[in-house]
């Protein structure tokens, strides 16, 4: 404990020091490891440190740059995925889901919406709902964004996790089994 407190004062000593000094390092009788400015003991070993680590900042962008950059349009409340629910299960042999959004205050003038199952788009357009059909069964992400004319991204929904089941025929009794086909006997 008293070594570390030791090493710690030492590097708080040397913080504002000049980069050439030296560190010395020795080892007590009772095992212990000191470290010094000047060698207290025989023996004494002089310690390379690395070089001190320093950070310059990146410079600060001027007033033209900032104003050049594009404003946000914080002008949509709210943009989300409402149907599926998030972690809902839905059952559905056909793989098909709705997907409903709910946007507030409505969509404006040369903004469209883009619907995403899994990062793919499923939908572009003015409408805030879609219906995606051959889903595999498991779990699916959706989520939307809303962008301007130029394709830029103004607003996205929180994205919604939701699981599909499907039947299959690797689970029996839930899928009527195929009837045998009849044997044809051979005539003699």
């Amino acid at each position: 404990m008293w070594t570390l407190i030791r090493i710690a004062s030492i590097l708080m000593l040397l913080a504002p020091g000049p980069v050439s000094a030296k560190i010395y390092k020795w080892i007590l009788p009772d095992g212990s490891v000191s470290y010094s400015d000047q060698p207290q003991v025989k023996g004494a070993k002089a310690v390379e440190l690395p070089p001190l680590q320093t950070y310059s900042p990146p410079p600060t962008p001027s007033a033209t740059e900032q104003s050049s950059a594009p404003a946000l349009d914080l002008s949509y409340k709210k943009v989300e995925v409402v149907t599926p629910k998030a972690d809902e299960t839905v059952r559905d042999n056909g793989g098909t889901i709705s997907v409903q959004l709910a946007i507030e205050p409505a969509l404006k003038t040369g903004h469209e919406v883009k619907i995403l199952v899994d990062g793919k788009s499923v939908g572009s357009g003015r409408a805030t709902s879609a219906s995606v059909s051959n889903l595999d069964r498991g779990s699916h992400t959706i989520s939307a964004t809303i962008t301007d004319a130029d394709g830029k991204v103004v607003k996205s929904a929180s994205s919604v996790t939701f699981h599909l089941q499907r039947s299959s025929k690797l689970q029996p009794g839930r899928v009527p089994k195929p009837k045998p086909k009849p044997r044809r006997s051979s005539g003699s």
